[in-house]
């Protein structure tokens, strides 16, 4: 039977057996056709995709709108930016009720968007206003800038919704910087679908599974139709760098990222929906940034180190940076690749292996390598190249005007004659353009609205007008203005361990003339850093006359006079800038600890306790309080603090600020800190008591004097001399903290 068997087998005709992959093959179209036809009943009865309607994975808490309505004096309705929204947007406002034969373009984004470290004025959105109607005279233009700062893509989306019922004509879409700002769990792909999440992420853009979704929410329980599993994230940005710990919440998570770069795609393709259903025609933007003149922000060694092999890569890092001091750029690059043979993660590696290559001449690697550097950063917060690829991959799928903005600012370097590599020419930070950058951003803008017909030339339209209009937008800058927003640009790359980048800003910004307090604290810092202590002086005493008021000046001050052991001096901006900035837990931090090294334990209390109030989420401050509770007694924890008494001079700036309590006959007695400070600013007389004792200078911690010098003959701090004496005290009143702020306007830019 088995011979007869194998003959009819040999014998069969090849029809009478099917290939083992048609079996496979029909049922995967069979599958297919089935989901076409269901998408396309679906599409009859008007269900759309999630993707119109909410974001799959993530939610908000709602808030307000980003536009609110408000009548005008002469009756027209206009709609304004909210005004809880602006400390993140652009002041904006345009009719509730479109006038005929106007186009109106909404612009989104972040930082970059709004025109950071300036404003909607010079940003790409601020020149499309200005050179639309020098382009077209013929059309009416209503370019709204609705740019949110630290706003990313899916917040973005979030805010289209809104904009859609604006009557848009066109939304300019710039995004990609701010994807890893916010903590996102994305607990309900990871516990609810396990391995098949990224087949959940493509689904979800279907309306098959909108359909879906909405029956099992209505075959729910009742109580759990009201949960929603996805990240809910607060109205206003909550970024992971605003906390104390900064730079350290970030860790190379490569599952992590992957799942942002999905969620990105996504939001994109929200976008372009949103987009579709209003009407509108979407303008999609591939984000660039700063590559050659910027560092990363943190590097991470590769996994699988150990503690050898990553010590010899930054021996090895040490060693080129060695070499590239002394411009030995074959020697540096050799060195390097040592390196990341040995750790080919670390981004630092890769950066400096760029400005070796450049500085040899070999540009097309050197690009290569910022690139790499970028994306390797562990604190990514440049677009990364994946994130550009997803913007240019979606506008071509989608087929949705896209503008190469990469292309475009390579092309403008070549044009001068410069290696094609973004950098300090065309970025003042590691995102924000130029002034000028962003004009060539609109000027592409509007030659891709021309070829979209919503934008017809006038056959005088060329490079004289476009130089009229820049000609008008340069001399409406406020140089003073922009100067104090370098600094505070500077400021902020300081925070983040930029020193390199936020010197140039900071003396940058100095060239302008201005005498803002910002400016001339950030040159003073910067002079701090490089040991120059003279002048780091003279440029803090400059900021503390252009604006006694300022708190963050004071605090830098103190900071600079704490490392100079200057610690009367110190403790008297620190202080004064509690007084100033009350509802900031670092002022009190500050003066807190630096009481403590002081040996000043009983009068460091009440600030500590008050810096512990304020930032309840520091663990650091929580201990510290403890152990400084059990040090005092627990009897001294029911103690009152002291009531602040305040003297000001006509100005509104404090003459005298003291910390006193009264005695048991009613008597009011000094217990703390009592200053005296100058009419411009500077600190007269610093002194501290003990229930109405003063107190005896002391030695810190480190063993080294501190204040012995203050009161037994002068100490310089900010250019006056310190005695420890009591003064005049003038007419009073009194605020007892925490509970009341006080009574004199903060007039400083710096807040």
């Amino acid at each position: 039977m088995k011979r007869n068997d194998a003959k009819r087998d040999a014998g069969a005709s090849p029809r009478s057996r099917a290939p083992f992959w048609q079996g496979p093959l029909l049922a995967l179209v069979s599958l297919a056709v089935f989901f076409g036809l269901t998408e396309g009943l679906l599409a009859l009865f008007g269900v759309e995709s999630r993707l119109r309607r909410e974001d799959p994975f993530v939610g908000f808490v709602e808030g307000m709108p980003l536009f609110v309505e408000e009548r005008q004096p002469d009756g027209r309705v206009m709609r304004v930016t909210a005004p809880n929204k602006r400390g993140f947007f652009n002041f904006q406002e345009f009719p509730r009720e479109k006038a005929p034969g106007t186009v109106r373009i909404f612009c989104l984004g972040g930082s970059t968007t709004y025109g950071r470290p300036y404003d909607d004025r010079t940003s790409f959105a601020g020149w499309l206003r200005e050179l639309l109607p020098a382009a077209d005279p013929t059309g009416r233009w209503e370019v709204v800038n609705a740019g949110g700062i630290s706003y990313a893509s899916y917040r973005v989306a979030k805010l289209m919704e809104e904009l859609a019922a604006y009557q848009p004509d066109a939304f300019v879409i710039y995004t990609g910087h701010n994807e890893f700002l916010e903590e996102r769990t994305y607990g309900e792909l990871r516990d609810r679908f396990g391995p098949l999440e990224p087949v959940v992420a493509r689904l979800a853009r279907t309306r098959t599974w909108a359909a879906m979704s909405g029956l099992l929410t209505r075959l729910r329980p009742a109580p759990e139709r009201t949960e929603d599993a996805r990240t809910l994230l607060p109205e206003h940005v909550e970024a992971k760098l605003d906390h104390s710990a900064g730079l350290e919440l970030y860790e190379r998570d490569d599952r992590l990222r992957e799942r942002i770069l999905a969620h990105f795609e996504l939001s994109l393709e929200r976008m372009v929906a949103i987009a579709g259903a209003a009407g509108a025609l979407p303008v999609l933007v591939v984000p660039e940034s700063s590559l050659e003149d910027f560092s990363p922000f943190k590097s991470q060694h590769t996994t699988g180190l150990d503690d050898d092999e990553r010590q010899r890569s930054l021996e090895l890092l040490a060693a080129a940076q060695e070499a590239a001091g002394r411009e030995d750029w074959p020697d540096a690059l050799a060195l390097l690749d040592q390196a990341l043979d040995l750790d080919p993660r670390h981004a630092e590696l890769h950066y400096r292996r760029g400005r070796a290559l450049l500085a040899l001449g070999r540009t097309a690697e050197a690009e290569s390598a910022f690139a790499r550097a970028r994306d390797e950063d562990v604190c990514p917060l440049r677009a990364l190249s994946s994130i550009q690829e997803i913007v240019g991959r979606t506008g071509r799928r989608l087929g949705v005007p896209l503008i190469d903005y990469c292309d475009l600012l390579r092309r403008r370097l070549a044009e001068r004659s410069l290696p094609p590599i973004p950098g300090a020419e065309q970025f003042l930070d590691h995102v924000h353009p130029t002034i000028e950058s962003h004009r060539d951003l609109a000027l592409a803008l509007i030659d891709e609205l021309t070829a979209r017909g919503l934008v017809t030339p006038s056959p005088s339209w060329g490079p004289e007008i476009v130089a009229q209009v820049a000609a008008r937008v340069q001399a409406a800058i406020d140089p003073a203005e922009h100067a104090r927003a370098l600094a505070n640009l500077a400021l902020t790359l300081s925070w983040s361990g930029k020193q390199e980048d936020s010197r140039r800003l900071a003396f940058q910004a100095l060239e302008s003339g201005s005498e803002d307090p910002t400016v001339l604290m950030m040159v003073a810092r910067h002079h701090a850093i490089q040991g120059d202590a003279d002048r780091a002086t003279d440029y803090f005493d400059r900021a503390v006359r252009a604006n006694p008021q300022s708190p963050v000046v004071r605090l830098q001050y103190g900071l600079f006079l704490s490392g100079t052991h200057q610690t009367e001096a110190a403790t008297a901006q620190f202080f004064l800038a509690s007084l100033l900035w009350p509802d900031n837990p670092k002022a009190h931090e500050h003066l807190a600890f630096a009481l403590l090294r002081r040996g000043r334990p009983r009068l460091a209390y009440w600030s500590l306790r008050e810096a512990t109030r304020l930032g309840p989420g520091d663990h650091r401050l929580a201990e510290r309080l403890a152990a400084l509770r059990r040090e005092l007694g627990p009897e001294f924890d029911r103690e009152e603090p002291p009531e602040i008494a305040v003297t000001h001079y006509p100005s509104g700036f404090p003459r005298t600020i003291s910390q006193v309590r009264r005695d048991a006959s009613g008597r009011e007695i000094p217990d703390g800190i009592r200053t005296e400070w100058h009419p411009g600013g500077e600190l007269g007389s610093y002194a501290e008591f003990e229930r109405g004792k003063p107190l005896q200078p002391t030695v810190d911690s480190e063993a080294e004097t501190v204040g012995a010098g203050d009161s037994s003959s002068s100490a310089r701090a900010g250019g006056v001399t310190i005695a420890t004496q009591l003064v005049h005290q003038p007419q009073q009143h009194r605020i007892r903290p925490p509970e009341a702020i006080l009574h004199f306007v903060l007039s400083t830019a710096s807040r």
